[in-house]
């Protein structure tokens, strides 16, 4: 995981990112991230807090990085 990557993401949305938050970082509507999640594609882990998905910032941080490295 990019360390840069990680700290631009808690620099600016904090340690937990909401959907709409990860949409924004991922360039896709919430509604396709929950869409995602919910069938299993997002390939992010998340936690529940208060029925509210949350993403932590090193775990969408290691996600960009796969698809820097992929091409995508």
């Amino acid at each position: 995981m990019s360390f840069l990557t990680a700290a631009f993401l808690m620099d600016k949305y904090g340690p937990l990112l909401t959907e709409e938050q990860l949409g924004e970082v991922l360039h896709m509507e919430p509604g396709t991230i929950r869409n995602q999640r919910g069938s299993g594609a997002l390939g992010i882990p998340f936690i529940k807090q208060a029925r509210t998905p949350l993403y932590h910032a090193e775990d969408v941080a290691k996600h960009i990085d796969q698809l820097r490295l992929r091409g995508g």
